[in-house]
Order: C-alpha cells, then structure tokens, then sequence
C-alpha cells in the first residue's frame, strides 16, 4: 500500500491520535476497508507495527465519526467494511479552476485516446469525492455547495441506476437503438452487470426473447422501465481461485460464495464464485504483493494490465523538447 510513512520525527506525539489520523488517511486513500485490511495498514506502517483488535479498531473508527466523518457501521450489507462516505477536511477550488478541469473533461471526451481519457476520469473521480466547490460570495445561493464536474456527475449518476436494476434484478423493458440501425427496436432484458470501457457504460444481460447473453451501449437506451417480473436467471458466475501470503493469509476472513483450497503455515488458497469481477479485482487488488490470482487467465490478464497501466502512470514521461509537462 502506497500510504504516507510517519513523519521524520515522532517526538512529543500522541501515538493513539496518530493512530486514528493514520487510518483516516488509508480510508481516504481506499475509501473502503475491512478490520482485516485496516490492520495491514497498520502493522506496515513503522511507527506502528502492531495489530488490534475489533474493539480498538472500533474505539478509533467512532472517535473519526465524533470528528464529523461518515462512516457506517459495519455490517453484512457492508460486506463487513468501514466505508468513508464523507469528511470535514475538504479542499476547494474557485469557479475557475472548476471551468478548466471541466473543459478538459470534455475535450478528452472526443479523443481517440480512450486511455488517457479513462485515466483522467478516474482521477476526476477519485478527485471530486472529497473536493467541494464553493461559489463566490457574490455570487446567487453563495452558502450553497455545488457538485464539480457536471458531465462526471451525470455519468455516475447513470452508473448508480443501471446498477440499482441489477441488484433489483427485474426484467427491464428498454427501447434501444443499435449503432448499425435507424429505427429503435424493443429488448426485454434480464440486468446482470454495468461494464465499463473507456468513455462508455454498458449493460450486460440476457436477452428474453432470444435467450442470449448482450451488451447494450446504455448512451442507446432511449427508453427504460421495469417490470414486475423477476429475474428468471442469475448473473452468470466466475469461478475465481486466488492465492494469499503472509499475515494477509492467516488474519483473512472468507466472503460469502469463498472456500478455503488449502491452508498453510503462511498461505491460504480460496476459491470463490464471482459474478461482479470488476468489483472483485477492486478488492484483489488491495491485497497488493500478498494476493496472487491463480485462475481463470483472463482475470490474471486483468490485474496484470492494471498494475502495468498504474506502473506507467508513476514512470515519468521523456520530455525530449525541454518543455514542461502538466
């Protein structure tokens, strides 16, 4: 995990204080971790090192909510994890700044470089959850906070519907236009998943009429509603098995749908049964160097991808003109 270490000099500190600030900054940084998770951050941090138990971890958890942080209880709805939902240390940034970053939104949004657009997105993503824009004092409504990034906030905002249908798991009536037609054509469709690639939403789902399993550009859903019909077939699932290391291996508390393979001394191998993958290598990919996915190859690909495209990110880029990069 890539989270600040202590500062250069501990003297004259108040080590439980540092604790808890401590685990502000991983949940902030992750958003969302269990006690498992928690207690990596901070067993690897070496001002730290050590490992607590629930009802310190708790104690520390509802000293951030008394500061003003929004932190449900953890629960099985949460799948056991403390999620950061807001805070009371916010930055801002003037009507400006906001214009710019907004601007290059758009524009990216038209490059063939879906990539770099994608990277930026994320950012933007990342970015905006704890930032807040405050209008001039001037200005209407001044006391008002707005959302940055309305183009951002839209799409997130379709994101969160279309995945509300699949968690509610009825048949949707879509009207849809396919990119290769000129008239819409209706689909009754059975919601499974919301993808992602690039610059675009997708709905994964079977097709009701035709039993087969597409992929609908949701910017073509002209139309959507449900009905009161249920799901007549689960998601399709993936068989996962997945490899841990170390303190990771024998603190590790099984999901629902996981079953331990084989245990060892200081390796734990778990098989587990997936129908969000995206959602999945998101946690996956918290474990770091200590997690290590066996099967299938395509997640494999996916993961190493990832870290390949997070790897990229950091290397600094050449510069041959002497001009400076921002």
């Amino acid at each position: 995990m890539a989270i600040a270490g202590p500062p250069q000099e501990m003297h004259n500190i108040n080590i439980s204080a540092y604790r808890v600030l401590y685990i502000l900054l991983a949940l902030v940084q992750y958003r969302s971790l269990n006690m498992i998770e928690l207690n990596r951050c901070l067993f690897e941090n070496p001002a730290i090192r050590r490992i607590y138990n629930t009802e310190t971890l708790t104690k520390y958890i509802n000293t951030l909510r008394e500061v003003g942080c929004d932190i449900p209880r953890s629960s099985s709805r949460t799948d056991y994890n403390y999620e950061l939902r807001k805070h009371p240390f916010r930055l801002t940034l003037d009507e400006g700044e906001a214009r710019v970053a907004d601007q290059l939104l758009r524009s990216l949004s038209t490059s063939p470089d879906e990539r770099l657009y994608q990277d930026y997105q994320d950012f933007l993503e990342w970015f905006s959850w704890f930032l807040e824009f405050q209008k001039p004092e001037n200005s209407k409504n001044a006391s008002k906070v707005t959302v940055l990034f309305p183009e951002l906030e839209a799409r997130r905002a379709t994101r969160t519907m279309y995945r509300q249908y699949c968690r509610d798991a009825f048949t949707l009536q879509i009207k849809y236009l396919p990119e290769q037609a000129d008239a819409a054509r209706e689909i009754l469709l059975e919601p499974h998943d919301v993808l992602e690639h690039g610059s675009r939403l997708f709905l994964l789902g079977l097709d009701v009429q035709t039993q087969e399993q597409v992929m609908l550009n949701i910017e073509r859903i002209e139309y959507c509603r449900q009905l009161p019909s249920k799901n007549k077939r689960p998601a399709p699932q993936t068989t996962v098995i997945f490899t841990l290391f170390d303190r990771l291996a024998k603190n590790y508390r099984l999901y629902p749908d996981e079953k331990v393979i084989y245990r060892g001394a200081a390796e734990l191998q778990i098989k587990a049964r997936v129908s969000r993958t995206d959602d999945f290598v998101n946690r996956l990919m918290k474990y770091g160097p200590l997690c290590e996915v066996i099967s299938p190859n395509t997640l494999r690909e996916n993961i190493k991808n990832r870290i390949a495209k997070k790897l990229a990110a950091l290397s600094p880029q050449p510069n041959p003109g002497g001009q400076i990069n921002i």
